[in-house]
């Protein structure tokens, strides 16, 4: 029997979303279980996540790492034993809504010229997720996204943005998607997914830089959509996962641009998120202490503090 797609989830202490993953996946994503292949790579969890896959989802191909990896290297571990004709990347805090996983294989079979395919992350709450894709970090889009410069002027005057700015009901090509959710034709990628280089964020990029540069098309689809639980998962993340948010997609343009580049992207961004910082401070002070706001410019000073430290290194 043909496998339609293998599915990698890997996994660092999110035993409970995991659980849900794991099940949505194989009850909800609509594709028969004789052409479904799930493999869960575990970095060196200490919640009990081995042992409740172990224990509820014996069926499942297993990898319990003794040390936590990254995200990259965890799932190069696993391509090996993937026999899909497409690959999905599936993030361990996702839930599949009814008939996703079917339709992204669909899509992509009637999609050739597609070597990765990412499609519509949304919140809790159902709202659309930014951070599913876009365009790879330029100097110019990098100003319009730190400094609000994508709020303020029409679409056709800035420059293509970093991340997805609105929901889409069409495909869209776009440079890179999210590793999140990741949909991949396993004969474009010669048996190499992630630059090993980089522990976790940005590797999604130099992944679909790859692809495009050997002729593949990066393609975002609103045909079908995943619950991202991105809240709640990342508050369990240490520090230093939290700053390689940051020098992923640091590496990536670095990669790109140079050692001379990567000062000025620095620049922009420590300044970009000190100045985030102070006007969300200041609309809470206007607004009487909103929450919601002051909890934001906590998020961007911290985040100035962990660009700033990037720099200096």
């Amino acid at each position: 029997m043909t496998i339609d797609v293998s599915v990698i989830v890997v996994n660092w202490n999110v035993r409970e979303l995991l659980r849900e993953c794991l099940r949505s996946t194989l009850e909800d994503g609509g594709i028969a279980a004789d052409r479904l292949e799930l493999i869960v790579v575990d970095n060196a969890s200490h919640d009990g996540s081995v042992e409740m896959v172990r224990a509820q989802f014996p069926q499942l191909r297993l990898i319990a790492n003794t040390d936590n990896v990254g995200f990259g290297r965890a799932n190069n571990q696993a391509l090996p034993l993937c026999h899909g004709r497409h690959v999905l990347l599936l993030n361990p805090d996702t839930r599949v809504l009814p008939g996703a996983l079917a339709a992204l294989v669909r899509h992509m079979d009637e999609t050739p010229a597609a070597a990765v395919m990412g499609c519509r992350l949304l919140n809790a709450d159902m709202s659309l997720q930014r951070w599913t894709g876009g365009a790879f970090p330029r100097l110019a889009n990098v100003v319009s996204h730190y400094f609000f410069v994508d709020r303020v002027l029409p679409a056709s005057w800035r420059p293509m943005p970093l991340y997805l700015d609105r929901d889409v009901a069409h495909d869209i090509e776009v440079d890179w998607v999210s590793g999140a959710v990741m949909i991949l034709r396993s004969d474009k990628l010669g048996g190499r997914l992630f630059d090993p280089h980089y522990f976790m964020y940005g590797e999604d990029m130099e992944l679909c830089h790859r692809l495009k540069a050997s002729g593949g098309q990066v393609i975002y689809t609103p045909v079908a959509s995943i619950v991202h639980y991105q809240g709640e998962s990342m508050r369990q993340q240490d520090a230093d996962v939290m700053l390689s948010s940051l020098k992923g997609p640091r590496q990536f343009y670095r990669h790109m641009r140079g050692d001379k580049g990567v000062l000025l992207y620095d620049l922009v961004t420590v300044a970009g998120f000190a100045l985030r910082a102070a006007l969300y401070r200041f609309g809470s002070l206007v607004r009487g202490g909103d929450a919601r706001l002051a909890a934001k410019a906590r998020s961007s000073a911290d985040l100035t503090g962990r660009a700033w430290k990037i720099l200096r290194s």
